[in-house]
């Protein structure tokens, strides 16, 4: 009987087709996740118009999805595990798609903070589990790269959500720009449900061989024999029958605490600019198109810096490549905040914070799961991504807090500087508590 590690398959030097319908698949669904997530804020200034609330009272709205997300992401790795990704991603994908065209048609803040609510589980369990699938379908030598370019489509929704509303929101109104958010979606969700495929190291995992062998010989272009029995690598083996859950709190904990707490201050940030940008800078004057063309660069950045960081985290040690974007942001928050009077500086500073910030978010998702073996990487993933998303949750509700203590343009952007170096510090410490592993490792094979 022949044996077969999976991995030897999957690492090929040219992606074959199946490969790369994954790879878009998943940039479709981070792509939709995006525009979902965004696009509320894009119209909030119109919803504050129309029905005429103060900021404080849209603050749940807003933050009602967050929370979705983070219960979303936190109970979706368990599921992903025992039901498998692909269920789970179709699943959520219709959660979110329905409901966000279920906030175009609400009538009231409270029945908008239900449905964002709603929206945002189903947003917060696709997004780390996607981009687990994807991670899983890529060659290991530009598992980062790949898996980062498909979560370029997060940012990349988030962006056409702003010109969505710049171009449709005046004439269209903001509850069918939101409604023309949640089509989309559905529309990807048959497509997922037909031809996504499922997780080969799952099936394998499952003792389901048959759906294995299947997906792994489309990859490679020809069938294996008659007899052929498949592995796990041996770093991928849970050779302790320990559950994933124990393992993350376990064997892994200290090095997800510190990307539990990176992803926290990272997400607080981006999620309080994207959620409150456009009326921050409505109320210092910019109109309607200005603020959301001027909003979108913040996520378009990202988008460029997730492609360069991906691509070094191939080559170089990839914690270290996203802990120095960090540090760089850090210093341009405190740039930003000197020239936020100059228009042109005020948006290049905007842009490169964007290439920084939410280029080494976006890259925070493949270092997870580069960091987790396949025993417990849906678990550890989303985990780090639900606990995180408490972040975007206190980002949120501090959005609103900018209006009442009246802080300035620069004033926001000083604060915004001090959690982006609390991620630079967070992964510094992991990078040296991995450092000191290894020795021990080296030190105690130089004993045997």
């Amino acid at each position: 009987m022949q044996t077969v590690d999976i991995n030897h398959v999957i690492d090929r030097d040219k992606l074959s087709p199946l490969q790369w319908l994954v790879f878009f698949l998943g940039f479709l669904v981070f792509f939709c996740d995006g525009l979902d997530t965004g696009i509320i804020g894009f119209v909030a200034p119109a919803l504050l118009d129309d029905w005429g609330i103060t900021k404080p009272q849209l603050a749940p709205v807003l933050s009602a999805a967050l929370v979705g997300m983070s219960i979303g992401a936190i109970i979706s790795g368990p599921l992903a595990d025992k039901f498998g990704r692909k269920k789970v991603i179709v699943a959520t994908t219709l959660l979110f798609a329905i409901f966000t065209i279920m906030c175009g048609l609400a009538t009231s803040t409270q029945d908008l903070m239900i449905y964002r609510f709603i929206t945002g589980i189903g947003l917060g369990a696709a997004m780390p589990n996607i981009s687990t699938i994807v991670s899983e379908y890529m060659p290991i030598k530009r598992r980062a790269f790949l898996t980062g370019i498909a979560g370029c489509g997060f940012m990349l929704g988030i962006s056409c959500g702003g010109i969505l509303s710049a171009f449709l929101l005046e004439s269209f109104g903001w509850a069918k720009v939101i409604i023309i958010g949640g089509v989309i979606p559905i529309i990807l969700a048959v497509f997922l449900m037909l031809k996504l495929p499922e997780s080969t190291q799952y099936l394998v995992k499952k003792n389901k061989t048959q759906q294995a062998q299947g997906i792994l010989e489309k990859i490679q272009g020809h069938p294996f024999a008659d007899n052929v029995q498949f592995k796990l690598a041996t770093a991928e083996a849970n050779t302790s029958d320990e559950s994933p859950v124990k393992q993350v709190l376990g064997k892994y904990f200290w090095g997800s605490s510190m990307l539990w707490l990176c992803c926290f201050m990272s997400l607080l940030v981006f999620y309080l600019l994207t959620s409150w940008m456009p009326t921050i800078l409505k109320t210092a004057g910019f109109s309607t198109q200005q603020f959301s063309l001027i909003a979108a660069i913040f996520p378009f950045g990202g988008v460029i810096g997730a492609v360069i960081m991906g691509w070094y985290m191939d080559k170089l040690n990839p914690t270290n490549v996203i802990r120095y974007a960090y540090l760089f942001a850090f210093i341009l928050f405190i740039i930003t905040g000197f020239v936020s009077s100059n228009f042109i500086l005020f948006g290049i500073s905007l842009f490169l914070i964007g290439a920084l910030l939410v280029g080494a978010q976006s890259s925070l998702l493949p270092l997870s799961a580069l960091f987790y073996p396949s025993t417990c990487r849906a678990v550890g993933v989303s985990w780090m991504h639900g606990i995180g998303r408490v972040g975007a949750i206190i980002g949120a509700f501090y959005g609103s807090l900018i209006f009442t203590f009246e802080l300035s343009l620069s004033g926001i952007f000083y604060i915004l500087a001090i959690p982006t170096v609390i991620s630079f510090i967070a992964l510094s410490i992991k990078v040296i508590s991995e450092k000191s592993k290894d020795k021990q490792e080296i030190n105690t094979q130089e004993l045997a």
